[in-house]
């Protein structure tokens, strides 16, 4: 991003293993903490530049990624098997949702958190990774209580498409797993990766948060429950709404999201 580019704060209601957005020099960061704050001016623009916002409450970037279809990522490759398995099943929840591929898997690389000198370093390397973080205070400059962080960039000459992202995932304070079947281990608790993941993919691809009032079942909610048996794997119908006004909708016999979504709430 240019020097022109936009510089906003956005922070909303964080609740119990709630989440934060921060935008900071064209950069945006995304990530979840344990106790609450109420922010009034959630969102602030500090420049003229617009983020490209579409008309729908709960979207960041209006056309999202629709001119970088599919969404090449890598893994670290301290990500065991099951945890690729986790994060592609997010994944494969999101491509539901419209009824067309959204993300193609490029393997392993040898990047870890601690080999970023700071938090946005690896937007540098034009690789949309997924890092874990065991040196997560020391690496991100965050709390050790947020669970992990969605950065991304805007194109610099239309705001409404993002041009690169990347996740990484704190595992200096927590475990990241399946938590039907996998425990907290000492003073780390466990995480659901899968639901984590769709969480902070939704940002990936171009929504922001919604509060309770407006979508009480969204994955985009400002609140994860994590421990034993804390899921949050399914998408609501706003989360349709949402995702589909970026991408609209492809194969319309593929997309069975509303199979996801939990229709009885």
């Amino acid at each position: 991003m240019t020097n022109k580019a936009h510089r906003h704060v956005l922070l909303t209601y964080l609740a119990v293993m709630g989440l934060a957005t921060t935008t900071l020099g064209g950069y945006v960061a995304c990530g979840a903490q344990t106790y609450r704050v109420r922010v009034d001016n959630d969102v602030e623009f500090k420049s003229n530049t617009s983020l490209g916002e579409s008309n729908l409450f709960g979207v960041h970037s209006a056309k999202g990624w629709t001119n970088r279809l599919p969404i090449h990522f890598k893994t670290t490759d301290s990500m065991s098997t099951e945890m690729v398995t986790e994060l592609k099943t997010a994944m494969a929840t999101w491509e539901a949702a419209i009824g067309k591929q959204l993300f193609t898997y490029d393997g392993t690389e040898a990047k870890h958190g601690p080999d970023f000198a700071e938090l946005y370093s690896p937007l540098a390397d034009n690789v949309n990774g997924h890092y874990l973080d065991p040196n997560w205070s020391a690496s991100t400059k965050k709390p050790n209580t947020v669970l992990a962080t969605t950065i991304w960039e805007n194109d610099a000459h239309d705001a409404r498409y993002i041009t690169k992202a990347d996740i990484r995932y704190n595992t200096e304070t927590y475990i990241l797993g399946n938590t039907l079947t996998e425990f907290s281990q000492g003073d780390r608790t466990i995480v659901d990766l899968q639901s984590l993941a769709l969480h902070e993919l939704g940002h990936l691809l171009g929504l922001s948060h919604i509060s309770t009032e407006q979508d009480r079942y969204s994955v985009m909610n400002p609140a994860l429950f994590i421990g034993e048996g804390m899921i949050t794997r399914k998408l609501s119908k706003g989360d349709l709404e949402r995702i589909r006004s970026i991408y609209g909708v492809g194969d319309a016999s593929k997309a069975d999201a509303l199979d996801y979504a939990d229709n009885s709430k």
